[in-house]
């Protein structure tokens, strides 16, 4: 059994958890009340700040130039059509350019950002590959399953019912496939003396998913 499938298993609660979430299931039919959408959006987008940092940071530590490669097409995506969406769900979601330039992270995701970019700058490329098979095999995965089970927004009435389609599409093997694969050859070829590190990893980087996925259904719960 390959690493990552061993990482799969051994988590698969918190797998499930992170992609079968009722977020998920009521983006696919519909049903999604635009205001979680909204929360998540505008989350999603300071996250994404977090993120394209640690990608350079790979791109900088990758050994060699063909490791480099897809993990700066990926950066590129994010910066190119990715950026794009969000600014054009901004624009249906009537949240001006001063709101989403500026939010502010809930706790959740400024821990889960934190988390990501000091991964980058302390560990390996290895490691930071780890983090990001999570948080796009993750997203893969959902999209993938509602694709499989013809997801239609607009059939449940939503008034984001056309942008809801959009960010299922962006998450299927068309758009991230070749990348998560990639991902997941980089952590199988660790070393036994990486394992544990990369187990860890893993698991931190899976328990912020569904924690993401919660506060922006319910909102940031804090004791």
């Amino acid at each position: 059994m390959s690493l990552t499938a061993d990482l799969k298993n051994r988590y698969a609660t918190l797998w499930k958890a992170a992609t079968e979430h009722p977020f998920i299931s009521e983006l696919g039919d519909g049903t999604l009340p635009a205001d979680k959408f909204r929360r998540y959006f505008l989350q999603d987008y300071v996250f994404i700040n977090d993120l394209v940092k640690a990608t350079g940071i790979a791109v900088s530590k990758a050994p060699n130039l063909a490791l480099a490669r897809p993990v700066e097409n990926f950066l590129h995506g994010i910066l190119g059509a990715e950026d794009a969406l969000f600014v054009d769900t901004f624009k249906t979601l009537d949240i001006p350019e001063s709101e989403y330039r500026t939010v502010e992270p809930l706790p959740t995701t400024a821990a889960f950002g934190n988390f990501l970019v000091r991964l980058a700058y302390e560990g390996s490329f290895r490691e930071i590959c780890c983090v990001m098979y999570v948080t796009e095999g993750v997203y893969l995965e959902w999209g993938e399953a509602q694709r499989r089970a013809g997801a239609d927004p607009a059939a449940g009435g939503a008034d984001l019912g056309e942008f809801y389609q959009d960010w299922i599409d962006l998450h299927t093997k068309e758009v991230l496939g070749d990348l998560v694969s990639f991902l997941g050859e980089v952590v199988d070829g660790a070393s036994e003396a990486e394992t544990g590190r990369l187990n860890a990893v893993f698991e931190r980087a899976l328990r912020y998913e569904v924690a993401f996925w919660e506060m922006s259904y319910s909102g940031e719960q804090w004791p």
